[in-house]
Protein backbone atom coordinates (compact mmCIF):
# COMPACT_ATOMS: atom_id res chain seq x y z
CA UNK A 1 0.00 0.00 0.00
CA UNK A 2 1.80 3.59 -0.90
CA UNK A 3 1.63 6.50 0.70
CA UNK A 4 -1.10 8.42 -0.92
CA UNK A 5 -3.48 5.38 -0.44
CA UNK A 6 -2.62 5.33 3.48
CA UNK A 7 -3.58 9.01 3.80
CA UNK A 8 -6.79 8.38 2.11
CA UNK A 9 -8.23 5.57 4.04
CA UNK A 10 -7.11 7.25 7.30
CA UNK A 11 -9.05 10.37 6.31
CA UNK A 12 -12.22 8.58 7.37
CA UNK A 13 -10.85 7.69 10.55
CA UNK A 14 -10.18 11.05 11.89
CA UNK A 15 -13.90 11.59 10.91
CA UNK A 16 -15.18 9.20 13.09
CA UNK A 17 -12.84 10.49 15.91
CA UNK A 18 -14.14 13.88 15.53
CA UNK A 19 -18.05 12.73 15.33
CA UNK A 20 -17.06 10.42 18.72
CA UNK A 21 -15.36 13.30 20.21
CA UNK A 22 -18.66 15.67 19.96
CA UNK A 23 -21.38 13.20 20.46
CA UNK A 24 -20.04 11.50 23.78
CA UNK A 25 -18.53 14.81 24.78
CA UNK A 26 -22.49 16.09 24.22
CA UNK A 27 -24.03 13.46 26.36
CA UNK A 28 -21.73 14.02 29.40
CA UNK A 29 -22.00 17.96 29.01
CA UNK A 30 -26.05 17.67 29.35
CA UNK A 31 -25.19 15.03 31.86
CA UNK A 32 -22.42 17.11 33.86
CA UNK A 33 -24.52 20.50 33.52
CA UNK A 34 -27.39 19.13 35.08
CA UNK A 35 -26.20 17.31 38.17
CA UNK A 36 -23.43 20.03 38.75
CA UNK A 37 -26.26 22.74 38.68
CA UNK A 38 -28.03 20.80 40.86
CA UNK A 39 -25.17 20.55 43.36
CA UNK A 40 -24.32 23.72 43.15
CA UNK A 41 -27.92 24.66 44.17
CA UNK A 42 -28.22 22.11 47.10
CA UNK A 43 -24.57 23.20 48.79
CA UNK A 44 -26.00 27.19 48.52
CA UNK A 45 -29.00 26.03 50.54
CA UNK A 46 -27.31 23.79 52.91
CA UNK A 47 -24.69 27.15 53.78
CA UNK A 48 -27.74 29.11 54.30
CA UNK A 49 -28.86 26.59 56.84
CA UNK A 50 -25.29 26.28 58.14
CA UNK A 51 -24.92 29.99 59.14
CA UNK A 52 -28.60 29.66 60.21
CA UNK A 53 -27.92 27.10 63.42
CA UNK A 54 -24.63 28.91 63.99
CA UNK A 55 -26.34 31.92 64.01
CA UNK A 56 -29.52 31.00 66.37
CA UNK A 57 -27.63 28.58 68.37
CA UNK A 58 -25.28 30.90 70.21
CA UNK A 59 -27.95 32.13 71.98
CA UNK A 60 -28.24 29.21 74.15
CA UNK A 61 -25.75 27.13 75.62
CA UNK A 62 -28.19 24.07 75.37
CA UNK A 63 -28.06 24.89 71.74
CA UNK A 64 -24.82 24.92 71.44
CA UNK A 65 -23.85 21.75 73.04
CA UNK A 66 -26.45 20.17 70.56
CA UNK A 67 -24.52 21.76 67.97
CA UNK A 68 -21.42 19.98 68.84
CA UNK A 69 -22.79 17.16 69.48
CA UNK A 70 -24.30 17.12 65.53
CA UNK A 71 -20.91 17.64 64.88
CA UNK A 72 -18.95 14.81 66.30
CA UNK A 73 -21.93 12.72 64.92
CA UNK A 74 -21.31 13.59 61.23
CA UNK A 75 -17.41 13.93 61.77
CA UNK A 76 -17.63 10.06 62.59
CA UNK A 77 -20.41 9.42 59.53
CA UNK A 78 -17.94 11.05 56.98
CA UNK A 79 -15.65 8.44 58.43
CA UNK A 80 -17.89 5.82 57.83
CA UNK A 81 -18.39 7.57 54.19
CA UNK A 82 -14.79 7.16 53.59
CA UNK A 83 -14.11 3.80 54.62
CA UNK A 84 -16.76 2.52 52.15
CA UNK A 85 -16.53 4.92 49.22
CA UNK A 86 -12.30 5.84 49.55
CA UNK A 87 -12.98 7.47 46.16
CA UNK A 88 -14.54 10.26 47.94
CA UNK A 89 -11.93 10.87 50.73
CA UNK A 90 -9.28 14.29 50.31
CA UNK A 91 -9.56 16.73 47.36
CA UNK A 92 -12.28 16.13 44.47
CA UNK A 93 -9.47 17.90 41.91
CA UNK A 94 -6.21 16.17 43.07
CA UNK A 95 -8.37 12.42 42.91
CA UNK A 96 -9.37 13.81 39.10
CA UNK A 97 -6.14 14.23 38.43
CA UNK A 98 -4.82 10.84 39.18
CA UNK A 99 -7.20 9.07 37.58
CA UNK A 100 -7.45 11.46 34.09
CA UNK A 101 -3.43 10.93 33.77
CA UNK A 102 -4.12 7.15 34.68
CA UNK A 103 -2.06 7.28 38.04
CA UNK A 104 -5.03 6.32 40.20
CA UNK A 105 -8.17 3.87 40.05
CA UNK A 106 -11.66 4.47 41.00
CA UNK A 107 -15.39 3.33 40.64
CA UNK A 108 -17.38 5.79 38.96
CA UNK A 109 -20.34 5.17 41.22
CA UNK A 110 -18.59 5.27 44.71
CA UNK A 111 -16.99 8.73 43.29
CA UNK A 112 -20.38 9.98 42.14
CA UNK A 113 -22.12 9.12 45.61
CA UNK A 114 -19.48 9.48 48.03
CA UNK A 115 -18.50 13.05 46.49
CA UNK A 116 -21.70 14.43 46.61
CA UNK A 117 -23.00 13.39 50.43
CA UNK A 118 -19.67 13.96 51.93
CA UNK A 119 -19.74 17.46 50.51
CA UNK A 120 -23.35 18.14 51.42
CA UNK A 121 -22.28 16.91 55.09
CA UNK A 122 -19.23 19.62 54.84
CA UNK A 123 -21.30 22.40 53.57
CA UNK A 124 -23.98 21.73 56.44
CA UNK A 125 -21.30 21.97 59.02
CA UNK A 126 -19.74 24.83 57.48
CA UNK A 127 -16.22 22.86 56.57
CA UNK A 128 -14.24 25.47 54.92
CA UNK A 129 -14.08 23.31 51.57
CA UNK A 130 -15.32 24.62 48.21
CA UNK A 131 -17.61 23.20 45.93
CA UNK A 132 -15.32 22.79 42.65
CA UNK A 133 -13.59 19.84 43.55
CA UNK A 134 -16.68 17.69 44.03
CA UNK A 135 -17.79 18.80 40.75
CA UNK A 136 -14.63 17.98 38.83
CA UNK A 137 -14.49 15.04 40.69
CA UNK A 138 -18.06 14.02 40.05
CA UNK A 139 -18.12 15.34 36.54
CA UNK A 140 -14.96 12.79 35.89
CA UNK A 141 -17.40 10.14 37.61
CA UNK A 142 -19.96 11.11 34.77
CA UNK A 143 -17.68 10.89 32.49
CA UNK A 144 -16.66 7.54 33.12
CA UNK A 145 -20.15 6.38 33.15
CA UNK A 146 -20.63 7.62 29.84
CA UNK A 147 -17.66 6.46 28.24
CA UNK A 148 -19.15 3.01 28.95
CA UNK A 149 -21.54 3.28 25.90
CA UNK A 150 -18.48 3.41 23.67
CA UNK A 151 -17.04 0.48 21.76
CA UNK A 152 -13.68 1.05 23.42
CA UNK A 153 -14.34 1.80 26.18
CA UNK A 154 -11.08 1.92 28.36
CA UNK A 155 -9.09 3.60 25.73
CA UNK A 156 -12.24 6.76 25.16
CA UNK A 157 -12.57 6.78 28.58
CA UNK A 158 -9.88 9.30 29.92
CA UNK A 159 -11.20 11.78 27.09
CA UNK A 160 -14.68 11.36 28.16
CA UNK A 161 -14.08 12.20 31.32
CA UNK A 162 -11.37 14.82 31.09
CA UNK A 163 -14.98 17.03 29.53
CA UNK A 164 -16.78 15.63 32.55
CA UNK A 165 -13.89 17.52 34.69
CA UNK A 166 -13.96 20.42 32.59
CA UNK A 167 -17.91 20.99 32.81
CA UNK A 168 -18.12 20.30 36.87
CA UNK A 169 -15.39 23.29 36.78
CA UNK A 170 -16.98 25.62 34.42
CA UNK A 171 -20.36 25.17 35.91
CA UNK A 172 -19.27 25.88 39.69
CA UNK A 173 -17.22 28.65 38.51
CA UNK A 174 -19.24 30.32 35.97
CA UNK A 175 -16.00 30.20 34.00
CA UNK A 176 -15.69 27.75 30.42
CA UNK A 177 -12.57 28.86 29.32
CA UNK A 178 -11.13 28.85 32.44
CA UNK A 179 -13.22 24.86 32.76
CA UNK A 180 -10.94 24.14 29.23
CA UNK A 181 -7.74 25.60 30.03
CA UNK A 182 -8.00 23.80 33.63
CA UNK A 183 -8.12 20.05 31.80
CA UNK A 184 -5.44 20.87 29.12
CA UNK A 185 -2.84 23.48 31.39
CA UNK A 186 -3.61 22.23 34.85
CA UNK A 187 -4.69 18.34 34.39
CA UNK A 188 -2.78 17.16 31.34
CA UNK A 189 -0.69 19.59 31.36
CA UNK A 190 -0.37 18.99 27.04
CA UNK A 191 -2.55 19.87 24.14
CA UNK A 192 -4.27 17.43 21.55
CA UNK A 193 -6.67 17.42 19.08
CA UNK A 194 -9.27 15.07 20.50
CA UNK A 195 -8.73 16.15 23.96
CA UNK A 196 -9.89 19.99 23.54
CA UNK A 197 -12.45 19.15 20.97
CA UNK A 198 -14.23 16.58 24.07
CA UNK A 199 -13.49 18.85 26.44
CA UNK A 200 -14.77 22.00 24.75
CA UNK A 201 -18.19 20.16 23.62
CA UNK A 202 -18.63 19.28 27.69
CA UNK A 203 -17.95 22.41 28.58
CA UNK A 204 -19.86 24.35 26.06
CA UNK A 205 -23.15 22.10 26.46
CA UNK A 206 -22.54 21.90 30.38
CA UNK A 207 -22.75 25.61 29.94
CA UNK A 208 -25.71 25.90 27.90
CA UNK A 209 -27.25 23.13 30.45
CA UNK A 210 -27.08 24.59 33.49
CA UNK A 211 -28.02 28.49 32.08
CA UNK A 212 -31.29 26.92 31.26
CA UNK A 213 -31.98 25.09 34.47
CA UNK A 214 -30.97 28.82 36.28
CA UNK A 215 -33.84 30.48 34.58
CA UNK A 216 -36.40 27.53 35.06
CA UNK A 217 -34.98 28.05 39.05
CA UNK A 218 -34.33 31.41 38.88
CA UNK A 219 -30.55 31.35 39.67
CA UNK A 220 -28.08 33.25 39.31
CA UNK A 221 -24.97 31.16 38.31
CA UNK A 222 -22.75 34.29 38.26
CA UNK A 223 -19.61 33.62 40.48
CA UNK A 224 -18.85 37.11 41.14
CA UNK A 225 -20.87 40.34 40.15
CA UNK A 226 -17.93 42.69 39.34
CA UNK A 227 -19.26 45.83 38.74
CA UNK A 228 -15.96 47.99 38.67
CA UNK A 229 -15.01 49.56 35.27
CA UNK A 230 -11.34 50.25 36.05
CA UNK A 231 -8.60 50.07 33.80
CA UNK A 232 -5.08 49.44 34.20
CA UNK A 233 -2.86 52.26 32.45
CA UNK A 234 1.04 52.06 32.26
CA UNK A 235 1.61 54.90 34.84
CA UNK A 236 0.44 51.58 37.44
CA UNK A 237 3.17 49.70 36.15
CA UNK A 238 5.23 49.91 39.34
CA UNK A 239 2.42 49.05 41.65
CA UNK A 240 2.12 46.05 39.90
CA UNK A 241 5.51 44.87 39.78
CA UNK A 242 5.15 45.47 43.63
CA UNK A 243 2.22 43.18 43.45
CA UNK A 244 3.55 40.37 41.42
CA UNK A 245 6.51 39.94 43.71
CA UNK A 246 4.76 40.15 46.98
CA UNK A 247 2.41 37.33 45.39
CA UNK A 248 4.55 35.53 44.88
CA UNK A 249 6.56 35.48 48.09
CA UNK A 250 2.88 34.51 49.55
CA UNK A 251 3.03 31.68 47.34
CA UNK A 252 6.45 30.78 48.63
CA UNK A 253 5.20 31.05 51.95
CA UNK A 254 2.07 28.77 51.35
CA UNK A 255 3.86 25.97 50.03
CA UNK A 256 6.72 26.69 52.85
CA UNK A 257 4.04 25.92 55.09
CA UNK A 258 2.32 23.03 53.56
CA UNK A 259 5.99 21.25 53.42
CA UNK A 260 6.43 21.98 56.97
CA UNK A 261 2.74 21.07 57.93
CA UNK A 262 3.22 17.58 56.30
CA UNK A 263 6.66 16.51 57.93
CA UNK A 264 4.76 17.48 61.33
CA UNK A 265 1.82 15.27 60.03
CA UNK A 266 4.15 12.32 59.46
CA UNK A 267 5.91 12.59 62.41
CA UNK A 268 2.64 12.38 64.55
CA UNK A 269 0.63 9.67 61.96
CA UNK A 270 0.84 6.96 64.58
CA UNK A 271 -0.89 8.94 67.31
CA UNK A 272 -3.06 10.42 65.89
CA UNK A 273 -6.09 8.01 63.66
CA UNK A 274 -8.33 9.25 61.10
CA UNK A 275 -11.22 9.72 62.81
CA UNK A 276 -9.84 11.28 65.34
CA UNK A 277 -8.65 14.27 63.00
CA UNK A 278 -11.82 14.59 61.26
CA UNK A 279 -13.65 15.48 64.59
CA UNK A 280 -10.61 17.83 65.39
CA UNK A 281 -11.47 19.81 62.45
CA UNK A 282 -15.31 19.24 62.54
CA UNK A 283 -14.98 20.69 66.32
CA UNK A 284 -12.79 23.24 65.34
CA UNK A 285 -15.17 24.50 62.36
CA UNK A 286 -18.18 24.66 65.21
CA UNK A 287 -15.80 27.14 67.25
CA UNK A 288 -15.19 29.23 64.91
CA UNK A 289 -18.91 28.67 63.34
CA UNK A 290 -19.81 30.97 66.80
CA UNK A 291 -16.71 32.84 67.01
CA UNK A 292 -15.44 34.10 63.32
CA UNK A 293 -17.57 32.34 60.13
CA UNK A 294 -15.19 34.39 58.02
CA UNK A 295 -12.44 31.87 59.04
CA UNK A 296 -14.23 29.10 57.87
CA UNK A 297 -17.48 28.33 54.68
CA UNK A 298 -15.61 28.72 51.24
CA UNK A 299 -14.31 32.04 50.87
CA UNK A 300 -16.48 33.51 48.44
CA UNK A 301 -18.96 35.74 50.40
CA UNK A 302 -15.30 37.05 52.05
CA UNK A 303 -13.79 37.56 48.49
CA UNK A 304 -17.13 39.59 47.42
CA UNK A 305 -16.61 41.49 50.63
CA UNK A 306 -13.34 42.74 50.36
CA UNK A 307 -13.99 43.55 46.65
CA UNK A 308 -16.50 46.16 47.97
CA UNK A 309 -15.30 47.00 51.60
CA UNK A 310 -11.89 47.89 53.07
CA UNK A 311 -11.13 45.74 56.00
CA UNK A 312 -8.47 46.80 58.85
CA UNK A 313 -5.36 44.91 58.32
CA UNK A 314 -5.02 43.10 61.83
CA UNK A 315 -8.47 41.60 60.76
CA UNK A 316 -6.97 40.31 57.48
CA UNK A 317 -3.88 38.62 58.54
CA UNK A 318 -6.11 37.05 61.42
CA UNK A 319 -8.56 35.56 58.76
CA UNK A 320 -5.24 34.87 56.47
CA UNK A 321 -3.85 32.69 59.63
CA UNK A 322 -6.74 31.15 60.19
CA UNK A 323 -7.80 30.10 56.65
CA UNK A 324 -4.38 28.57 55.73
CA UNK A 325 -4.07 26.56 59.24
CA UNK A 326 -8.22 25.57 58.64
CA UNK A 327 -6.84 24.52 54.91
CA UNK A 328 -3.93 22.62 56.70
CA UNK A 329 -5.93 20.82 58.72
CA UNK A 330 -9.34 19.71 56.00
CA UNK A 331 -6.73 18.57 53.78
CA UNK A 332 -4.82 16.38 56.60
CA UNK A 333 -7.84 14.92 57.35
CA UNK A 334 -9.07 14.10 54.21
CA UNK A 335 -12.29 15.70 54.28
CA UNK A 336 -14.11 15.61 50.93
CA UNK A 337 -14.54 19.10 49.41
CA UNK A 338 -12.77 21.52 46.57
CA UNK A 339 -9.64 23.78 47.61
CA UNK A 340 -9.65 25.68 44.81
CA UNK A 341 -12.07 28.63 46.23
CA UNK A 342 -10.27 28.40 49.77
CA UNK A 343 -7.36 28.75 47.84
CA UNK A 344 -8.71 31.70 46.07
CA UNK A 345 -10.01 33.03 49.15
CA UNK A 346 -6.63 33.05 50.97
CA UNK A 347 -5.42 34.66 47.58
CA UNK A 348 -7.99 37.57 48.22
CA UNK A 349 -6.85 38.40 51.63
CA UNK A 350 -3.00 38.58 50.95
CA UNK A 351 -4.25 40.68 47.83
CA UNK A 352 -6.06 42.64 50.23
CA UNK A 353 -3.75 43.39 52.46
CA UNK A 354 -1.13 44.09 49.40
CA UNK A 355 -3.82 47.08 48.52
CA UNK A 356 -3.55 48.48 51.60
CA UNK A 357 0.21 48.88 51.02
CA UNK A 358 -0.25 50.35 47.27
CA UNK A 359 -2.99 52.81 48.11
CA UNK A 360 -0.83 54.17 50.91
CA UNK A 361 1.99 54.43 48.13
CA UNK A 362 -0.54 56.96 45.86
CA UNK A 363 -2.54 54.02 44.14
CA UNK A 364 -5.73 54.74 42.76
CA UNK A 365 -8.84 53.91 44.86
CA UNK A 366 -10.62 52.53 42.18
CA UNK A 367 -8.21 50.19 41.40
CA UNK A 368 -8.29 48.59 44.63
CA UNK A 369 -11.24 45.97 43.78
CA UNK A 370 -9.38 45.01 40.81
CA UNK A 371 -5.88 44.55 42.15
CA UNK A 372 -7.38 42.31 45.38
CA UNK A 373 -8.96 40.10 42.33
CA UNK A 374 -5.94 39.87 40.73
CA UNK A 375 -3.80 39.02 43.65
CA UNK A 376 -6.30 36.37 44.33
CA UNK A 377 -5.91 34.72 40.50
CA UNK A 378 -1.69 35.21 41.15
CA UNK A 379 -1.68 33.39 44.28
CA UNK A 380 -3.84 30.61 42.71
CA UNK A 381 -2.32 30.38 39.33
CA UNK A 382 1.46 30.11 41.25
CA UNK A 383 0.17 28.02 44.17
CA UNK A 384 -1.15 25.43 41.03
CA UNK A 385 1.52 26.48 38.60
CA UNK A 386 -0.90 26.99 36.04
CA UNK A 387 -0.74 31.29 34.95
CA UNK A 388 -2.59 30.51 31.61
CA UNK A 389 -5.75 29.41 33.76
CA UNK A 390 -5.62 31.84 36.19
CA UNK A 391 -4.87 34.74 33.83
CA UNK A 392 -8.20 33.69 31.95
CA UNK A 393 -9.69 33.28 34.60
CA UNK A 394 -9.44 36.26 36.12
CA UNK A 395 -10.57 38.38 32.71
CA UNK A 396 -13.85 35.70 33.17
CA UNK A 397 -14.43 36.95 36.69
CA UNK A 398 -13.98 40.57 35.88
CA UNK A 399 -14.89 41.11 32.07
CA UNK A 400 -11.54 43.58 32.16
CA UNK A 401 -10.25 42.40 28.92
CA UNK A 402 -8.90 45.84 28.43
CA UNK A 403 -6.68 44.72 31.15
CA UNK A 404 -5.07 41.85 29.42
CA UNK A 405 -1.44 42.71 28.76
CA UNK A 406 -0.98 43.82 32.88
CA UNK A 407 -3.16 40.74 33.95
CA UNK A 408 -0.49 38.33 32.06
CA UNK A 409 2.60 40.67 33.31
CA UNK A 410 1.32 40.12 36.84
CA UNK A 411 0.52 36.24 37.12
CA UNK A 412 3.66 35.30 34.99
CA UNK A 413 5.85 37.83 37.53
CA UNK A 414 4.67 35.50 40.42
CA UNK A 415 5.09 32.55 37.77
CA UNK A 416 8.65 32.97 37.06
CA UNK A 417 9.88 34.07 40.55
CA UNK A 418 8.07 31.10 41.78
CA UNK A 419 10.29 28.93 40.32
CA UNK A 420 13.35 29.55 41.99
CA UNK A 421 11.61 28.62 45.00
CA UNK A 422 11.24 25.07 43.47
CA UNK A 423 8.53 23.82 45.50
CA UNK A 424 6.05 21.26 44.20
CA UNK A 425 3.04 22.52 43.26
CA UNK A 426 -0.06 21.76 46.19
CA UNK A 427 -2.63 19.99 44.23
CA UNK A 428 0.73 17.42 43.24
CA UNK A 429 1.40 17.05 46.72
CA UNK A 430 -1.61 15.65 47.53
CA UNK A 431 -1.82 13.56 44.57
CA UNK A 432 1.40 12.34 45.24
CA UNK A 433 0.44 10.95 48.57
CA UNK A 434 -2.87 9.39 47.03
CA UNK A 435 -0.67 8.01 44.33
CA UNK A 436 1.82 6.10 47.19
CA UNK A 437 -1.42 5.20 49.81
CA UNK A 438 -2.73 3.33 46.58
CA UNK A 439 0.31 1.38 45.31
CA UNK A 440 1.63 0.79 49.09
CA UNK A 441 3.68 -1.95 49.10
CA UNK A 442 4.22 -2.28 45.42
CA UNK A 443 7.52 -2.50 43.38
CA UNK A 444 7.97 0.05 40.71
CA UNK A 445 9.65 -1.51 37.90
CA UNK A 446 10.57 -0.57 34.23
CA UNK A 447 10.25 -2.36 31.14
CA UNK A 448 10.07 -1.95 27.51
CA UNK A 449 7.59 -3.48 25.20
CA UNK A 450 6.62 -4.47 21.48
CA UNK A 451 3.05 -4.36 20.25
CA UNK A 452 1.33 -5.10 17.01
CA UNK A 453 -1.58 -2.48 16.08
CA UNK A 454 -4.43 -4.74 14.93
CA UNK A 455 -7.44 -3.58 12.49
CA UNK A 456 -9.68 -1.55 13.92
CA UNK A 457 -7.45 -0.75 17.01
CA UNK A 458 -8.30 2.65 19.10
CA UNK A 459 -5.11 3.87 17.94
CA UNK A 460 -5.41 3.38 14.09
CA UNK A 461 -5.57 6.99 12.33
CA UNK A 462 -4.55 8.75 15.49
CA UNK A 463 -1.59 10.16 15.75
CA UNK A 464 1.16 9.28 19.24
CA UNK A 465 0.42 12.90 20.80
CA UNK A 466 -3.09 12.72 20.48
CA UNK A 467 -3.41 9.01 22.01
CA UNK A 468 -3.68 8.78 26.37
CA UNK A 469 -1.27 6.33 26.78
CA UNK A 470 -0.67 4.43 30.07
CA UNK A 471 0.64 6.42 32.71
CA UNK A 472 4.80 6.51 32.54
CA UNK A 473 5.08 5.08 29.33
CA UNK A 474 7.01 6.39 26.46
CA UNK A 475 6.75 5.78 22.70
CA UNK A 476 10.11 4.91 21.72
CA UNK A 477 9.54 3.79 17.69
CA UNK A 478 7.07 3.27 15.06
CA UNK A 479 7.75 -0.02 12.22
CA UNK A 480 5.97 -0.27 9.29
CA UNK A 481 5.66 -1.67 5.82
CA UNK A 482 5.66 0.47 3.06
CA UNK A 483 5.99 -0.59 -0.38
CA UNK A 484 6.76 -4.05 0.95
CA UNK A 485 10.03 -1.98 2.63
CA UNK A 486 10.68 -1.58 6.65
CA UNK A 487 10.61 2.10 7.67
CA UNK A 488 10.82 3.19 11.45
CA UNK A 489 9.20 6.29 12.98
CA UNK A 490 10.03 8.44 16.13
CA UNK A 491 8.20 11.51 15.51
CA UNK A 492 4.93 12.29 18.18
CA UNK A 493 3.09 13.70 15.23
CA UNK A 494 3.24 10.11 13.31
CA UNK A 495 -0.11 9.06 12.59
CA UNK A 496 -0.16 5.32 13.82
CA UNK A 497 -1.67 2.89 11.18
CA UNK A 498 -2.29 -1.07 11.67
CA UNK A 499 -0.11 -3.88 11.40
CA UNK A 500 2.34 -0.90 12.43
CA UNK A 501 5.09 -2.53 15.33
CA UNK A 502 5.59 0.04 18.06
CA UNK A 503 7.87 -0.40 21.24
CA UNK A 504 7.14 1.62 23.89
CA UNK A 505 9.37 2.27 27.10
CA UNK A 506 6.92 2.23 30.64
CA UNK A 507 7.43 2.59 34.38
CA UNK A 508 4.67 0.58 36.39
CA UNK A 509 3.19 -1.09 39.04
CA UNK A 510 1.32 -3.67 38.12
CA UNK A 511 2.17 -5.41 34.53
CA UNK A 512 -1.37 -7.20 33.82
CA UNK A 513 -2.91 -3.59 34.29
CA UNK A 514 0.08 -2.08 32.16
CA UNK A 515 -0.58 -5.06 30.01
CA UNK A 516 -4.50 -4.29 29.60
CA UNK A 517 -4.63 -0.80 28.63
CA UNK A 518 -2.11 -1.35 26.24
CA UNK A 519 -4.53 -4.31 24.51
CA UNK A 520 -7.42 -2.01 24.74
CA UNK A 521 -5.03 0.86 22.77
CA UNK A 522 -3.63 -1.43 19.88
CA UNK A 523 -6.63 -4.82 20.08
CA UNK A 524 -7.06 -7.30 21.95
CA UNK A 525 -5.97 -10.30 19.93
CA UNK A 526 -2.13 -9.78 19.79
CA UNK A 527 0.80 -11.10 21.70
CA UNK A 528 2.59 -7.72 24.06
CA UNK A 529 6.36 -8.67 23.88
CA UNK A 530 8.49 -7.50 27.12
CA UNK A 531 12.09 -7.11 27.42
CA UNK A 532 13.93 -5.79 30.38
CA UNK A 533 16.26 -3.85 28.32
CA UNK A 534 15.97 -2.02 25.14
Amino acid sequence: MNKLKIIKKYDLENFKNILTCIFYGLICGVLTGAFTFFFKFLTNKCEWVSRWIYQTAKNSYYYIILVFIALIALSLICYLLHKQFPESKGGGIPRSEGVLRGLLTFKWANALIGAFAGSIIGFLCGIPIGGEGPSVLMGTAIGAMCAGLTKHKSAWERYVMSGGAGAGFAVVTGAPLSGILFVIEEVHKRFSLLLVLTVSTSVIVAGITSSCLAKIFSVDLTFINFNSNCKFELSDLGYLSLLGVIMAFTVGFYDWSIACFEKLTKRLKKFLPKWLKLVAVFLITGILGFVLSDAIYSGHDVIIFLTKTKVAITTLILLVILRLVMMLFVTDSGVTGGIFIPTLTIGALFGAITSNLLLSLGMDQSLRPAVILLGACAFLGGSLRAPITASVFFLELTGCFTNIIYVIFVIFTVSTINEFFNQMPFYDKVLKNMEEHEHEGKTFKTGYFKVKVEKGAFVVGKTVREIMWPPYCAVLSILRKVDEQEEFFNAIDQQILENDVITLRANYYEKERLEKLLHDLVGMGNQIENYDKF
